[in-house]
């Protein structure tokens, strides 16, 4: 894809050397979680749960 504007992407990268090497390094990204399939799956139970006790 082709955008005409930049994007700014904010990433936050961990850099470790690399243990009994010379200026090697092992680039790790943190990543946020995304918690919306979970909560989406827990009220599914709910409403599940609800409706079999009833």
């Amino acid at each position: 894809m082709i955008f005409d504007k930049e994007q700014d992407v904010h990433r936050k990268l961990k850099v470790k050397p690399i243990a009994d090497s010379y200026n090697s390094y092992l680039i790790e990204e943190k990543e946020k979680r995304d918690w919306s399939g979970n909560i989406y799956l827990g009220c599914v139970a709910v409403i599940l749960a609800i409706a079999f006790f009833t």
